[in-house]
C-alpha cells in the first residue's frame, strides 16, 4: 500500500452459507475500514475461516452479500481483487519457486507494474532480503509465514484478510507480524483476522467478532475488557 487511501469499506451483510444440510453462516454481518482491525475468534467449526474466504471472493454464499466501497462507488471484479489480499492458514505458497519470485508473482496477479523494487524492499522489509533466492520449499516455517506476509505488503492491497496469521512464528516472529499489522493499520489500511489467541486479540482488535456454529454470539470493542468478554462468550454460549 503506498501513497494515502481515499475512503473505503469492505462488508458482509448477513451472510448465509450452506453446505449440504449444514449451516456454515448464519446472517453473518461485519464491516471495515481505514484503521480498523477486526478479530474473528470461536472454536474450530465456528466459521472463521468460511467467513474469510467470503469476504475474499474466493467462496460462494447462498443469502447476503458482500460489499467493498472504495471512494464513494462500489468495487467489483478485477479491481475488488486488487484492493483485498487474503493470507489463508496454508499459506498458499508455490514450493518451488523462492521467496523473489512468489512475491513477483502475486503482484502481478494484483495488477503491480514493474515490482522489482517494490519486491526488493519488501524482501527487505519482511526480513529475507539474504534468503530471497533460496526455494520456499527450503525455507523454516516462520520464515514461509514472513515470505505470506510478504505477500500482503508487496500487492499494496487496503484490505489484508488473514487467517491465524501467528501460526508457526515464535515469540520473536508473533511480535514482529503483530508490529506489521498495527503499521497497516496506522497507514489507513484494514485487517481482519481470525485468531485463537487472547494476546493477539487483545494487542491488534478495535473490534472483536465471536463467532460459533456460524452465529454472531458477540460484536464487542477491542481492549482487554473485549478481549475478556469475547472469549467468555465463545467458552459458556447461551
Amino acid at each position: 500500500m503506498t501513497g494515502s487511501l481515499p475512503a473505503f469499506r469492505i462488508a458482509a451483510e448477513a451472510v448465509t452459507r450452506v453446505i449440504g444440510r449444514r449451516h456454515i453462516l448464519r446472517g453473518v454481518s461485519l464491516d471495515a475500514g481505514p484503521g480498523d482491525v477486526v478479530a474473528l475468534v470461536g472454536p474450530n467449526g465456528a466459521g472463521k475461516t468460511t467467513l474469510l474466504h467470503v469476504l475474499a471472493g474466493r467462496s460462494s454464499h447462498e443469502d447476503g452479500r458482500v460489499r467493498l466501497r472504495w471512494d464513494g462507488r462500489e468495487v467489483t471484479g478485477l479491481e475488488f481483487r486488487a484492493r483485498v489480499a487474503f493470507l489463508p492458514h496454508d499459506l498458499f505458497l508455490y514450493p518451488d519457486l523462492t521467496a523473489r519470485e512468489n512475491l513477483a508473482f502475486f503482484a502481478t496477479l494484483h495488477g503491480v507494474g514493474d515490482a522489482t523494487d517494490r519486491v526488493a524492499g519488501t524482501l527487505d522489509r519482511v526480513g529475507l532480503a539474504r534468503d530471497a533466492d533460496r526455494l520456499v520449499r527450503t525455507l523454516s516455517r516462520g520464515m514461509q509465514q514472513r515470505a505470506a506476509v510478504g505477500r500482503l505488503l508487496v500487492t499494496g492491497a487496503a484490505v489484508w484478510l488473514l487467517d491465524e496469521p501467528g501460526t508457526g512464528l515464535d515469540t520473536l516472529g508473533r511480535q514482529w507480524l503483530w508490529s506489521t499489522l498495527e503499521g497497516h493499520a496506522r497507514a489507513g489500511g484494514a485487517v481482519v483476522l481470525s485468531s485463537h489467541d487472547p494476546a493477539e486479540v487483545g494487542r491488534l482488535a478495535t473490534r472483536i467478532l465471536a463467532l460459533r456454529s456460524g452465529r454472531v454470539l458477540a460484536d464487542l470493542a477491542g481492549g482487554p475488557d473485549g478481549t475478556r468478554q469475547a472469549f467468555e462468550a465463545i467458552e459458556n454460549p447461551p
